[in-house]
């Protein structure tokens, strides 16, 4: 008698990033995973691409709640839109990404992540972190609404206390604005080693998900 798959299999899953800078490390260190590039917002997202039970949204977010630092681990055990109601994310590999992020030794939340239309930014984050939301992006809630089962990876950018402009939702045309050039710097040093981050966390918990599908089998 065939026994069931592990609800940890690395094979159902579908790795979903906004930005090459976030793609691109998940691609370098799990490269037999299945990868879409689906733009800021979900703006370039193939809906044909998703069938797959079980996405991992990846890459960087807002911090929102004040005592959070940049680099902090965001794998939200909910997620919501705008609207407030709140979805929760697959258990399974929430926890499996949960434990990778804690044994690498990164600081982490499993607080609520929420998916805004826009940069949430000012009396914005305050409103939200008083929520209960610890950190902002643009495409897990959304992505929530399309698949079976979701969970996230998402590193803490800016903060409260270190905030990047709303320009930066897109990236082309802000670099190219005298005003945001303090940003650019250091958005090229911080995104990079965050999105590293990223993938290192998805990386260890599949090397821990594989050992679980194979003793399904």
């Amino acid at each position: 008698m065939q026994q069931a798959r592990s609800p940890l299999d690395p094979r159902d899953v579908t790795v979903v990033a906004a930005m090459g800078v976030e793609a691109r490390p998940v691609e370098r260190r799990s490269p037999q995973l299945r990868m879409v590039r689906a733009g800021i917002g979900l703006a370039k997202l193939e809906e044909r691409l998703l069938t797959t039970p079980v996405v991992l949204s990846v890459g960087l977010a807002g911090g929102l709640a004040a005592d959070l630092v940049s680099g902090t681990v965001v794998i939200p055990s909910q997620v919501a839109r705008e609207d407030g109601v709140l979805v929760a994310c697959d258990p399974a590999w929430s926890e499996a990404l949960e434990r990778a992020a804690r044994r690498l030794g990164y600081p982490t939340s499993t607080a609520p992540l929420l998916s805004a239309e826009a940069l949430v930014t000012h009396a914005g984050r305050r409103l939200w972190a008083a929520r209960g939301f610890a950190a902002v992006d643009m495409e897990t809630a959304m992505l929530a609404g399309m698949v079976p089962r979701v969970a996230a990876v998402r590193v803490v950018l800016d903060t409260p206390s270190h905030e990047i402009s709303p320009a930066w939702e897109r990236p082309g045309r802000a670099a190219l604005n005298p005003r945001h050039w303090r940003e650019v710097w250091w958005i090229l040093r911080a995104s990079p080693l965050y999105c590293r981050r990223a993938a290192r966390v998805v990386a260890a918990a599949l090397a821990d998900a594989a050992g679980h599908a194979d003793g399904a089998e």
